[in-house]
């Protein structure tokens, strides 16, 4: 009989799945209201990452070169004698934990390593730039409820790839379509954003702030104000003496968008009919990238749509904000108020000139040195120390590991899980058995923990799953027989323009800061965007022959003397990388696009050459600022 369960991956539509154990499919609960029955590629090809002869399901433990295999028993001891050892400082100890899999129960290596004190990570390699904008706009992390798209009249697309990055949002916004709802996107190009879209603007990459800040100078000129919006900022005057002082024509040069272009956006924001605002999760990933949102959130503001059905600015929210913490019932557990944390984005230079030095290393969720820049000088950092990795793949990561452990994959393992998208909380099922020796993450946590000379005692999963439901008000059993429950929230956000601020007031941006001049041996920038086929780095090695493709303007002027057909390198002050090059119409003539689908062992990951580079706010990584060439050696 199929079992329900749920996609616990790094994605934000959260689906609910239909899982066929003995026909081995994987499709979308029809049941489910945002999931209707269907789901992306990925979640459907699921059992080939379980069923993949290139899985590890056994402990394995570094010998010499490579890595013999183990029992748990002697691989949990090891790692808890090391663990011992460095428990003395406990700074020395570093966990590190991603999203690769999500839930209530897959906080249990960060309740753990939190109980002894560890250092932790800060920052995101992901969304936080965008997450702390909005937050300082609106004081809260919230937004209209997906399906409230098709109340909109209109549909600003501000650089999210839906084709790759939400096949739900993009089911929405064809629905909306065909309702008669107008759609205009806007983009450096190198998507499929036309194919869904009745107007594209094309724009320089990551100037989109400079864009939104020419629309507002369009709006103070017009003197078409909303005197009540007004009443509803605590900075309006501080927004209007910065937009005063700003000329068009120079607001215009910095996105490289055109006068025309600039009154259409305007048009479409300023017309009868309500405009639904969707942000790319990628406009943060820029130097800048916090100004970028924030300025898309003031347009959105001022132009009346903040509030109101169809209407709002859509970012993100919480995937977590419907769960509560389960920390507190652990036996012994302590919050450890001042202990040490590195930035995520530029883990190299923090581990090397870390006081105390790091002696142990736990990595879960995430293939790290594959995922932050300057990949290789993290993977010599990771030399020094004992590290742990969970992984059930040979990825960068693992092959850095002095132990691994393999956990269970989705549907071998329960969990609740929540959305950054809409309000539906999910129940993963445990749909088959775990592979081979593989165990489940909390389980040899939990038998971690009881090794210790002074043992942590995690509770059991139904506890942890039930206390952390506590904050929702929603029942485990319900989501049990159920498969799904939606949280209780309006579906409009910040309706009467009430904010999550203490004086419940909405704040602009007060500063609008250029891009740094380019250096002229690096004319080009970097573009590592997402790959529709495969999520972040869970490629099949299979998949990764050859050399990474990289997509280029026929209009690029930086790379009139580069021969495609002869031997190409993509360059940047860290170093240089074998590419292929390829030619794409709509793509900025300033950008390199480079479709992130690879591990480093192979050559295909583009943050071996990406500097680690802070963005605005928020403690993020500025991939996409990184200055290249291309050149044939």
């Amino acid at each position: 009989m199929p079992t329900i369960a749920a996609c616990s991956m790094d994605c934000g539509d959260s689906c609910s799945f239909v899982v066929d154990l003995e026909k081995r499919t994987v499709r979308g609960n029809p049941e489910h209201p945002f999931t209707r029955g269907f789901c992306c590629r990925k979640g459907a090809r699921y059992f080939e990452r379980i069923d993949s002869d290139e899985r590890i399901t056994t402990p394995l433990i570094r010998e010499g070169d490579g890595f013999r295999e183990a029992g748990w028993d002697e691989a949990l001891n090891l790692v808890a004698a090391r663990l011992d050892a460095a428990r003395a400082t406990p700074e020395s100890i570093l966990h590190v934990h991603g999203y690769g899999y999500r839930g209530i129960l897959a906080t249990a290596s960060s309740v753990l390593f939190r109980a002894l004190g560890a250092t932790a990570t800060r920052g995101s390699v992901c969304d936080e730039a965008g997450i702390a904008a909005s937050i300082r706009d609106f004081g809260v992390l919230h937004q209209n409820e997906p399906e409230d798209l098709l109340n909109a009249s209109r549909i600003v697309n501000w650089g999210r790839d839906l084709d790759r990055s939400s096949v739900h949002v993009l089911d929405i916004v064809k629905r909306a379509r065909k309702n008669g709802t107008e759609v205009l996107s806007i983009s450096p190009g190198g998507d499929s954003m036309a194919d869904f879209s009745d107007e594209t603007i094309r724009v320089k990459p990551g100037a989109d702030r400079f864009l939104a800040a020419a629309v507002l100078k369009l709006y103070l000129e017009s003197g078409e104000l909303n005197p009540w919006v007004l009443t509803r900022a605590a900075n309006w005057p501080a927004m209007r003496g910065l937009v005063d002082g700003l000329m068009l024509r120079d607001l215009c040069a910095a996105c490289q968008v055109s006068v025309d272009d600039v009154e259409k956006l305007y048009d479409w924001y300023a017309d009868t009919g309500n405009t639904a605002t969707l942000i790319g999760w990628g406009l943060q990933r820029y130097r800048f990238g916090g100004q970028n949102v924030r300025f898309i959130n003031a347009l959105a503001m001022i132009s009346g749509n903040v509030g109101q059905p169809g209407g709002g600015a859509y970012y993100n929210i919480s995937s977590g904000r419907n769960f509560a913490s389960w920390g507190h019932l652990v036996d012994g557990y302590q919050i450890h108020a001042h202990r040490r944390e590195f930035l995520i984005h530029d883990l190299a230079r923090e581990m090397r000139r870390a006081d105390p030095p790091v002696d142990f290393v736990w990595i879960d969720g995430m293939n790290v040195v594959n995922q932050v820049p300057d990949s290789l000088a993290l993977a010599e950092a990771l030399r020094r120390p004992f590290v742990v990795c969970q992984d059930c793949f040979m990825t960068d990561t693992a092959l850095a590991a002095d132990v691994i452990l393999p956990p269970a994959l989705m549907f071998e393992r329960e969990d609740v899980i929540g959305s950054c998208l809409h309000n539906y909380v999910n129940h993963c099922a445990q749909a088959v058995l775990p592979r081979g020796d593989v165990r489940v993450d909390f389980d040899f946590l939990a038998d971690l923990g009881l090794r210790l000379a002074r043992p942590v005692r995690l509770p059991d999963q139904d506890t942890c799953l039930r206390e952390g439901l506590k904050k929702s008000g929603i029942s485990l059993d319900e989501l049990r027989s159920r498969g799904f429950v939606k949280a209780h929230y309006p579906p409009v956000a910040f309706s009467g323009l009430r904010f999550g601020h203490p004086d419940e007031l909405y704040r602009f941006p007060e500063t609008l800061t250029p891009d740094p001049a380019r250096d002229p041996d690096y004319p080009l920038q970097l573009l590592s965007l997402v790959d529709g086929k495969y999520l972040q780095s869970q490629v099949p090695e299979a998949d990764q022959a050859g050399y990474p493709e990289v997509f280029i303007s026929p209009a690029c002027q930086a790379c009139d003397g580069v021969a495609p057909e002869r031997d190409t390198y993509l360059v940047t002050p860290l170093g240089a990388m074998r590419v292929l090059v390829r030619f794409d119409e709509t793509l900025h003539p300033d950008a390199v696009l480079f479709r992130r689908s690879g591990w480093m062992k192979f050559g295909r990951v583009p943050n071996v050459v990406i500097a680690p580079q802070p963005t605005d706010m928020g403690d993020a990584c500025a991939y996409y600022s990184q200055a290249c060439r291309l050149e044939n050696r």
